[in-house]
């Protein structure tokens, strides 16, 4: 460890931090800061940006969320014809889904909502309508998330919803039922989306760390600003941490070391996520976004390649799912896969004995790991020596939930800052976007464009015939 933690000094990994935790514009590749860490800061702190106290901006804004939130569960605020809400679709995609949805998975397994959520982000036609299937449209509010709303996705998605809305309280109705989260608001209304409540989010915050902003209105609604608020706390006290501890003792920087050692060091090609909760089910998919996109890049932030391998390939699912799937290939496979396993001391389910059975699957799969078996038979062999970190709390709460994702984030931040990346850009998302409407627009003129390369033509000319 000693060896890894002169690498962070090397690295600044602390004044990068610092830097970042001050508002320095650390995002160089778009020039903004990434200020994540002011969704959740307390109110008596002060980060000013461009003359502008953004703590300030953030208790606004959350002051507002927490006042829409009572009037929806109080029954003051309701639908076109009168009618309580008693649903809520999220529209949004990538950190405006993912980052909703697992808080939603993750709370409603242990508290009570007061409305149901449901999430659509692809633009899959199927998703959307299979969600509508379910709703009454009066009873049903709408949040649709988009940071600029140009993303085709969301658009699409909240087009049809809207249509759906039209057809149940008329045209004049829809947008009653539905509430903007956007840097600008009125894009949203360029782009033909009706809406009668709108909250702000900022430059400064990218999607995947977008979870503490309004992004997770579905949420503070459903379960109410003071869950909303226990949740920031974890937030919160992990980013104390992270700032006040040496890091020696720094959980963050400690786990963004051992993740260093395991890629780069190790060439460990994968990481895997293993909760030993069902609550955390949508965890490792969560956790894809978060450390594929901010780290998986080959271009330095001096805009050289970088030395050494970046991002792990993050993947995972629950245990004991698990053990039954693909837990064989980390015992005895020809590819080591380091393994994050996650469990709780205590659970709120009647059942204590099949939790205490849970844990101790965890248990045994991180001894197995490190220590394997001997065998005379070959095959029953285990070589053992195969890296896990065990990460244990108390109970699954919304502020331990808040302080488990607060924990990654940094831990990912410690990563890029000794790969010397850019951990707050994601410019591969964006040429997929691009390439995505030269394509669309060939598949609406029927014909491949005559500058199209032969192996996309011929997908698009075998696509359109079979339609």
């Amino acid at each position: 460890m000693d060896a890894l933690l002169e690498l962070a000094n090397e690295a600044s990994v602390s004044s990068h931090r610092d830097a970042m935790f001050a508002g320095a514009p650390i995002n160089t590749s778009e020039g903004q800061p990434a200020l994540h860490i002011a969704l959740r800061a307390p109110s008596t702190h002060k980060i000013v940006v461009d003359g502008i106290d953004v703590v300030k901006e953030v208790q606004r804004v959350r002051h507002l969320m927490a006042d829409f939130a009572t009037g929806v569960r109080n029954g003051k605020i309701v639908g076109a014809t009168g009618k309580q809400f008693t649903h809520i679709i999220n529209v949004g995609i990538g950190g405006s889904d993912l980052g909703p949805a697992l808080v939603w998975d993750a709370l409603s397994q242990i508290l009570t909502p007061s409305l149901h959520c449901s999430f659509v982000s692809n633009i899959d036609p199927v998703d959307v309508e299979k969600v509508l299937e379910q709703h009454d449209a009066q009873h049903t509010l709408v949040v649709l998330c988009s940071k600029t709303f140009s993303t085709a996705e969301t658009l699409s998605n909240g087009r049809i919803i809207q249509q759906w809305l039209a057809a149940s309280v008329g045209e004049a109705g829809v947008a009653q039922h539905c509430a903007v989260v956007s840097v600008d608001p009125q894009r949203a209304t360029a782009a033909g989306i009706a809406f009668a409540h709108s909250f702000d989010i900022w430059p400064w915050v990218g999607g995947r760390y977008s979870v503490a902003s309004a992004v997770n209105l579905a949420n503070i609604v459903a379960f109410g600003s003071n869950v909303f608020d226990d949740f920031l706390s974890g937030m919160c006290a992990v980013d104390e941490h992270f700032v006040e501890t040496p890091l020696a003792k720094n959980i963050p920087v400690m786990m963004g070391l051992i993740g260093v050692w395991n890629r780069s060091i190790l060439g460990r090609e994968t990481q895997a996520v293993v909760p030993y909760s069902t609550a955390l089910r949508l965890f490792a998919p969560y956790l894809q976004q978060l450390i594929m996109e901010s780290n998986g890049k080959q271009i330095s932030s001096d805009n050289v390649a970088v030395a050494t391998q970046t991002s792990p390939v993050v993947w995972g699912s629950i245990g004991t799912n698990s053990q039954h799937a693909f837990m064989q290939m980390l015992h005895q496979g020809t590819s080591v896969v380091p393994v994050d396993l996650i469990g709780f001391a205590k659970t709120q389910a009647t059942h204590g004995d099949a939790h205490d059975s849970l844990m101790a699957n965890m248990f045994a799969q991180a001894q197995a790991l490190a220590f394997g078996a001997e065998s005379t038979e070959p095959q029953r062999a285990m070589p053992g020596n195969r890296a896990s970190t065990v990460l244990m709390a108390n109970e699954l709460s919304a502020q331990t939930l808040g302080a488990l994702i607060a924990l990654y984030e940094h831990s990912v931040f410690v990563q890029g800052c000794v790969w010397g990346i850019n951990s707050f850009d994601q410019w591969g998302v964006e040429l997929g976007k691009k390439l995505t409407q030269n394509i669309s627009q060939q598949i609406a003129q029927g014909a491949p464009s005559s500058d199209q390369d032969a192996s996309t033509s011929q997908l698009l000319q075998w696509y359109l015939k079979h339609q």
